[in-house]
């Protein structure tokens, strides 16, 4: 089943369950980080951050992977791009204003990122619908900071398309330009995700003999528990003293460029593995398509429903169990919501399609048959 692309199909399964893995830890991240739960962890706030990193590189691996053949153009991947991310973005802004404002319990819970006058709800939402709530000085949306990887992740994709899909001087202007908009903060990310896209171009990272692959594996773990020890007291310093201006969300930028080669080593591992297992992998591909299929809804929705939760009074304390079941319970939750946001995105698309593609005349001839 060895295939000539980076991206194999067992391969993809197997990075199905590591998306959905890689959302539920940043929920479980941000419940700890929120005090919904106060009993053992062995991981600081860390944690939900390097998994976005994954995320990145993840991200660049899929697109570059998806415009690779030649069948691609830039309306057609403009039109998956926005039916994949405006049925689960916008309804995530408007939930979380509709939590915070109106479903809200009594419990006092800080209205992380927004005023507490909802008259001035307005403008925290236009800027995050913009995808410009990461730069400096602008407004981060309401009940949901994790919202800022998705504001990087749409320059990124931008950026790539006008250098993939346009030629000769346009390229160069349109680049320059939206590497100017975007600005500093959110470039020092770019390199991180462009890791993703390195692995569909270089063939040395499908070389790596299965044998190998293990032991590539497991340094990958040792060298990511060893990144928690010198990012804060090395890395992060480091980028500090040498970085000019703001960093916004990209204040661990130095930290972030090592777990994202960490993160490509230990998919260069993981490609091998997937290969040698292949048969029994693709026997879970309908669990791990069940399971990826909502991680983008979890990954928007759970803060906003973590705060709705805390509103209520609903906290696991020091209590394990209780922290599982409050914890299944949101899963769910973004499962169901996901009926309406990410599982809507073909039809989106094929709404899209139909008006952006059809051959001309068509309409007319559909009505005279």
């Amino acid at each position: 089943m060895g295939e000539d692309r980076f991206l194999t199909r067992p391969l993809s399964v197997v990075l199905d369950f590591a998306r959905f893995g890689a959302a539920l830890l940043v929920a479980v991240g941000h419940a700890v980080q929120l005090g919904i739960y106060r009993g053992p962890f062995p991981f600081g706030l860390r944690m939900q951050h390097y998994c976005v990193i994954v995320f990145f590189v993840l991200s660049g691996l899929v697109i570059s992977t998806s415009v690779l053949g030649g069948r691609s153009s830039l309306p057609r991947y403009f039109v998956a791009r926005v039916s994949r991310i405006v049925p689960v973005a916008i309804p995530a802004l408007l939930f979380a204003v509709l939590a915070a404002y109106v479903l809200a319990g009594p419990m006092r819970v800080y209205i992380d990122n927004s005023p507490d006058d909802p008259l001035e709800v307005a403008t925290r939402l236009l800027p995050p619908m913009a995808f410009v709530s990461a730069w400096p000085g602008m407004p981060a949306p309401v009940w949901n900071p994790p919202y800022w990887s998705l504001c990087y992740e749409v320059w990124f994709y931008a950026i790539f398309a006008l250098a993939i899909f346009l030629r000769g001087w346009a390229r160069v202007a349109t680049v320059a330009v939206a590497c100017f908009t975007a600005g500093g903060a959110i470039l020092l990310l770019m390199p991180v995700w462009l890791m993703g896209v390195a692995l569909t171009h270089v063939p040395v990272a499908r070389r790596l003999p299965p044998v190998a692959a293990p032991v590539v594996l497991a340094f990958c773990l040792a060298l990511a528990l060893a990144l928690f020890e010198v990012d804060r007291a090395v890395l992060n310093p480091l980028l500090k003293a040498w970085w000019p201006g703001k960093t916004q969300w990209s204040q661990w930028a130095f930290a972030d460029f090592a777990m994202g080669l960490i993160m490509v080593l230990a998919l260069i591992a993981l490609r091998p593995m997937a290969e040698r297992f292949a048969q029994p992998v693709m026997r879970l591909k309908d669990m791990a398509g069940l399971l990826a299929g909502f991680s983008f809804t979890l990954y928007l929705f759970h803060w906003p429903l973590l705060q709705l939760a805390r509103s209520h009074g609903l906290v696991a304390g020091r209590s394990p169990l209780a922290f599982v079941a409050l914890l299944g319970l949101v899963v769910a939750v973004c499962a169901l919501i996901s009926l309406l946001t990410e599982r809507q995105s073909p039809r989106l698309r094929r709404w899209m399609e139909a008006r952006m593609f059809a051959p001309k005349g068509g309409r007319a001839q559909g009505r005279g048959a």
